[in-house]
């Protein structure tokens, strides 16, 4: 279970992780800087894997002949770290990959000329979404993802997620610019932290290895890459 905090006191504790000075007067001029790496980290985290005690469910119904679609209210892209289909009057989910390839499509145009059910493949087109093959009889396309972080500006507004893991990755960062002794330590306490949270349920598009150094930095390239399956 994630323990918030307010945003205050996680800058607090983060300069006592990072051995800033906790004097009020001498940390007025760091306070913006820490309070935009916390934030960041926490969106940095947010992105990198599923959260379980965030976990939505999405299902959107699919239209025979419909090859585009709008997302859900609750799940955009950037939220969503599974997919699964099932046909119309099924309750059998099946694993649905994410990018559709080239070979799949006519050459000249991007047309999906295939119907049939249930939907394999899908992908981010502009502002919607498309599926393979085109339904034939309707059927469901169920997403499963992280429900939106909530506000982290004002110095009253509590983290989404677990504070503590949240300052040690943002500590760790500040402790290797400085090039100081025990950045790679932080480093440990915060990944070891985060796989007692996360258990065994981190997300299979990002691993924790990913954390090489400073605080998380996932690029968009592991975006939607490696969809494990537990519907």
């Amino acid at each position: 279970m994630a323990r918030t905090q307010q945003l205050q006191e996680m800058v607090a504790n983060l300069r006592a992780e990072a051995g800033h000075s906790l004097a009020v007067a001498q940390g007025t001029n760091t306070e913006a800087t820490l309070k935009y790496v916390l934030k960041r980290t926490q969106e940095e985290l947010w992105t990198a894997f599923s959260w379980p005690e965030l976990m939505l469910r999405d299902d959107r119904p699919m239209s025979p002949g419909l090859a585009l679609y709008d997302y859900g209210p609750q799940l955009k892209f950037d939220a969503i770290r599974e997919a699964y289909a099932a046909q119309p009057n099924s309750q059998h989910w099946v694993t649905v990959g994410y990018g559709i390839s080239e070979h799949l499509l006519v050459p000249g145009t991007s047309a999906n000329t295939t119907v049939a059910d249930p939907v394999a493949r899908w992908e981010a087109s502009g502002e919607k979404f498309a599926v393979w093959p085109t339904p034939q009889s309707g059927g469901w396309l169920r997403f499963k993802g992280n429900r939106e972080l909530d506000q982290f500006v004002s110095n009253t507004d509590e983290s989404t997620l677990d504070a503590t893991c949240i300052i040690l990755f943002a500590a760790s960062e500040l402790l290797a610019r400085s090039k100081a002794e025990d950045a790679a330590n932080k480093l440990q306490k915060a990944q070891r932290h985060l796989l007692k949270l996360l258990g065994n349920q981190v997300s299979g598009k990002n691993k924790v290895s990913l954390y090489g150094s400073g605080a998380p930095s996932i690029g968009p390239t592991m975006r939607h890459t490696d969809i494990r399956a537990y519907p």
